[in-house]
Parts: structure tokens; C-alpha cells; sequence
């Protein structure tokens, strides 16, 4: 019997370096977003220390010192809005990213699913004509047993 041969080897391949592709592309918009979360972690943190290391401080402060301080909050917080939206953009992203690396994979488990069917179907038939040569053989044994014996026995005259 002929060896097995998958004719769509050539398409799984390519749908499975397509799916590796696709995932190292998602791997770098969650990479992004982890990143922006960071960055806004990184702020509020900054905006905290300032703003608990300042509270306690006793003394005259100038407008310009007050107004200083203000806008430095005032900026701080702008920024982690902008990180927000930003944020928002990256998770937009990474599961559109995510929704196309899901694609890419159930296209692949399909190929993957015919060849492993066909692959099933052809070890089936090669037991099926393993069997039958294997039937063959007992079977001629069998007539040739008893062929021989029917041979050696001397036949009498009448």
C-alpha cells in the first residue's frame, strides 16, 4: 500500500506560520496595553506621594508656591486621563488582535481535524487489507495442507 500523504500539508503549514505571525502580533498589543497600565499605576502612585508627602506641611506658602502645586496635580492628573483613553485604544486593539488570532486558529484545528480524519481512514484500510492478506495466506495454507495430504495417500486399485 502506498504511504500516506495529506494533499492540504502545504495550506496547514502555511495557516499554521500565518497563526504564529498573528500571535506574535497579539503578544505585542497586550505587551502595549500592559505597558500603559503601568504607566497610569506609575502615575497615580507619583500623585499619591506627592500629594500624602505634602498634606502635613505647615508654613506660608505664596500664591505662586499654591498655584504651583495645583497645576502640577492638575497635570498629573490630565495625564492619567490620557493614559485612560489610551488605555481604552490598547484594549480596543488587543481584542480585535484577539478576535483575529481566534480566526486564525480555528482555521488551522480545521485542517488539522481533516488530516488527522484521513489519517484515521487510511490506517483503517491499511488494517483492512492487512487482515485480508493475512486471511489469504491462512487460507492458502490451509488448501495447501490439504492438497498435500489428499496427495500422499496411495490411492488402491479396484
Amino acid at each position: 500500500m502506498e504511504k500516506f500523504a495529506f494533499r492540504l500539508e502545504n495550506v496547514l503549514k502555511l495557516r499554521k506560520k500565518i497563526e504564529e505571525r498573528i500571535q506574535v502580533e497579539f503578544a505585542k498589543k497586550r505587551a502595549e496595553l500592559v505597558k500603559v497600565d503601568l504607566e497610569i499605576d506609575g502615575s497615580r502612585d507619583t500623585l499619591t506621594k506627592f500629594v500624602t508627602g505634602n498634606l502635613r506641611m505647615e508654613g506660608t506658602f505664596s500664591a505662586s508656591e499654591i498655584l504651583a502645586v495645583d497645576n502640577y496635580i492638575h497635570r498629573v492628573r490630565g495625564r492619567i486621563r490620557q493614559l485612560k483613553d489610551l488605555r481604552r485604544e490598547k484594549e480596543d486593539e488587543v481584542n480585535s488582535a484577539l478576535r483575529v488570532f481566534k480566526d486564525a486558529r480555528k482555521s488551522r484545528k480545521v485542517i488539522e481535524n481533516l488530516k488527522e480524519r484521513k489519517y484515521r481512514k487510511y490506517l483503517e484500510k491499511l488494517s483492512r487489507e492487512e487482515n485480508n492478506d493475512i486471511d489469504d495466506i491462512t487460507q492458502n495454507i490451509g488448501t495447501k495442507i490439504e492438497k498435500l495430504t489428499i496427495e500422499d495417500i496411495v490411492l488402491e486399485d479396484m
